[in-house]
């Protein structure tokens, strides 16, 4: 996931987290914002010992937020997801254009992005009301016409 600062990519992804357990799914949270998950991503060995010991051989749901804080991020994953280990990688990170070519180049075929947008005032409304803003919008301006 991709997008500019404040629009929600950690919310959707606890959000994900939250709902995966609730389906008797393993999962881990992993932030690049956090001191103390830095220690796991010193090295591929580093995280993969931290996975194995969440989930051994199962499978499990691996969260890692602000990945962009990590150099080399594309082929840091590549490494681990070429293992072809029973993990499925759910990345974060705020979307400069270097971040999303950086990880294309190294997982082509391996990955989707998902980029989130702010949400418009427009968007908001409607979500929040039944009034259809876009219609009263519209409405304005042939009544401007007049």
């Amino acid at each position: 996931m991709v997008g500019p600062r404040q629009v929600g990519k950690t919310t959707l992804m606890l959000l994900l987290k939250e709902y995966l357990e609730k389906k008797g799914k393993k999962t881990i949270f992993l932030s690049l914002d956090f001191e103390s998950d830095k220690q796991y991503f010193i090295s591929q060995n580093a995280l993969l010992k931290k996975l194995n010991l969440e989930f051994g051989k199962e499978k499990g749901y691996v969260f890692i937020d602000e990945i962009q804080r990590k150099e080399n991020t594309g082929l840091f994953l590549k490494g681990i997801y070429d293992l072809n280990l029973p993990y499925k990688f759910i990345v974060s990170g705020s979307g400069s254009i270097e971040l999303k070519e950086k990880i294309h180049e190294s997982l082509v075929g391996r990955k989707r992005i998902f980029e989130l947008n702010p949400v418009s005032f427009e968007e908001f409304v409607n979500f929040k009301t039944n009034y259809r803003y876009d219609k009263k919008l519209n409405e304005f301006f042939e009544i401007e016409k007049e």
